[in-house]
């Protein structure tokens, strides 16, 4: 159980994440998540339903996409590379109230 909890990492903001159409008016709602590069997503979906008290017919979409990792320079010419991550883009009916600022 507490396993689930450790597949979300943190939530992601930025301009792109958060730019909803104003004109939509079917109330959902976008959110992005770090996640465990391991996990797929039927275990991404029941570790949203268990951190959030979510039922399941209030998520509308999920998508996975796996970020690969940029090339970093460590010192004079020698080059490393950031870590590959897993993004979670959640569709949701409502709006989760745990995410409001």
């Amino acid at each position: 159980m507490s396993e689930r909890l450790n597949i979300i990492k943190r939530l992601l903001l930025s301009e792109k994440n958060s730019d909803r159409d104003p004109d939509d008016m079917s109330g959902r709602q976008i959110y992005a998540f770090e996640v465990d590069i391991r996990a797929n997503k039927i275990e991404i979906k029941k570790a949203f339903i268990e951190a959030f008290n979510l039922k399941p017919e209030t998520i509308l979409g999920l998508n996975t996409a796996i970020m690969p990792g940029k090339p970093k320079r460590r010192g004079r010419g020698r080059m490393g590379w950031r870590p590959d991550r897993k993004k979670a883009i959640l569709t949701v009916s409502a709006e989760i109230p745990e995410l409001q600022q």
